[in-house]
């Protein structure tokens, strides 16, 4: 292995670990602020053990850097589901009861006075 190619796979490898990292701790703090149910627990745990396993959809071994497509996109699939789940607990304020959204229109309109 050449000199070149050895410290690309050191900073490659440091890049994988480091946003490893942060999104562990961006779902724990999701987990833990917003008090997600199973199925947001479920999909962040299954979403990070994906991009994680070596078992891929498409293998970055013989594809290189196309090969990571996956990964992206089980990761931003993951991050729009659990950012659906934060908003809709949003909504539900920690007593229990949703708020109603205000159906009705605000402001002056077409034909107001």
């Amino acid at each position: 292995m050449s000199d070149g190619l050895g410290t690309t796979l050191v900073v490659i490898l440091g890049v994988i670990a480091v946003v490893g990292v942060v999104l562990v701790v961006g779902t724990v703090y999701l987990l833990r602020r917003y008090r997600m149910p199973i199925q947001g627990v479920a999909a962040a745990i299954t979403s990070l053990v994906y991009v994680v396993s070596p078992v891929d959809a498409v293998p970055e071994f013989p594809l290189g850097p196309v090969g990571l497509v996956d990964d992206v996109a089980v990761i931003l699939g993951a991050l729009f589901y659990l950012r659906r789940l934060v908003d809709s607990r949003r909504a539900v304020p920690r007593g229990g009861e949703p708020r109603m959204l205000d159906a009705r229109p605000r402001g002056r309109g077409i034909g107001r006075r």
